[in-house]
């Protein structure tokens, strides 16, 4: 009975600690009190019988971002591209999966595959993301930061709709 008590506390133990991280993961994904949130977007669709939805939210306070969640998704009756787009996704993230505060998750579900990054720029290691993309070109100003509107301006020139 005792090594019964001892398992079940065991049980729940684990749960209230896998409970607590999800909840941490979800708080990544929505706005806090004292951050602003501007979302951008853009859909497209092929000739291929293909489209995408992009949906990108940048958390922001005062001209700096916070953090940002970018959920590409990609729409296919064809098993073939949605492969290639599912392999593509886990290539380019490869370099990003052992930083810190840089999330990246892509699953296929049925006609789509979803990729979802969520980027902490208050505690990534910037020289990292440095590292990995180059000094050239990037969206950081020179503290380390990155500006709500050079963010902004990026997404808009490939497209997006900013709001």
């Amino acid at each position: 009975m005792k090594k019964m008590i001892k398992y079940f506390t065991f049980l729940i133990v684990i749960l209230i600690m896998c409970s607590g991280c999800e909840e941490e993961k979800n708080s990544e994904l929505t706005k806090k009190k004292n951050e602003n949130a501007l979302y951008c977007t853009k859909e497209t669709s092929a000739k291929d019988n293909m489209s995408t939805s992009l949906k990108y939210t940048i958390y922001y306070k005062g001209e700096y971002v916070t953090r940002t969640v970018s959920i590409e998704k990609v729409i296919s009756d064809d098993n073939n591209i949605l492969e290639k787009y599912k392999t593509a996704y886990e290539n380019v993230f490869k370099a990003y999966q052992n930083i810190d505060y840089y999330d990246n998750k892509v699953e296929k579900l049925g006609n789509s595959v979803t990729s979802t990054t969520v980027i902490n720029y208050e505690k990534v290691d910037t020289k990292r993301l440095l590292e990995i993309e180059g000094e050239e070109g990037n969206v950081f100003d020179s503290n380390g930061k990155v500006k709500k509107d050079t963010l902004v301006n990026l997404y808009k020139k490939y497209g997006a709709k900013c709001e």
